[in-house]
């Protein structure tokens, strides 16, 4: 958790001084964070780590919008919405890819229930961090 939260002050760091940066990674840097860096805490507990996950791209957006000139016109603030909600696509499908094969348990009966469980906790995460989105985080 602390190497993704490392990456995203990092990278709206350098986006505060290097115009863009912060910009173009907001479609890239979340998704390696979610599918690569949290990849060994799905194994450890499933749930909250599709809640960090989701907080990663509303925390990424947050800072992109506050650190690194993200409220300067119009048309920034809509590549930055575009590129958040890129990046929350491409979470949703890799965290629906590791709800399926990431399963600790032998027994088909359980295994197909906790499966579920895993999937409706990817979609109601994703529809929240939507809902948050667009309550909240367009106003700013």
């Amino acid at each position: 958790m602390a190497v993704g939260l490392v990456l995203i002050v990092a990278s709206n760091i350098m986006g505060h001084y290097h115009g863009p940066f912060s910009i173009i990674a907001t479609a890239v840097l979340p998704f390696i964070i979610v599918s690569a860096i949290n990849y060994p805490l799905y194994k450890i507990n499933f749930s909250v780590t599709v809640l960090w996950s989701c907080g990663v791209i509303l925390l990424n957006d947050i800072f992109i919008r506050k650190f690194a000139g993200g409220t300067h016109d119009q048309v920034g603030k809509t590549v930055i919405m575009l590129f958040s909600l890129f990046a929350l696509a491409l979470c949703t499908i890799t965290m629906l890819v590791y709800a399926y094969r990431i399963m600790p348990l032998n027994n088909s009966t359980i295994l197909n229930q906790r499966r579920l469980y895993q999937f409706l906790t990817v979609i109601l995460a994703g529809v929240a961090t939507v809902i948050f989105y667009f309550k909240f985080l367009m106003q700013v």
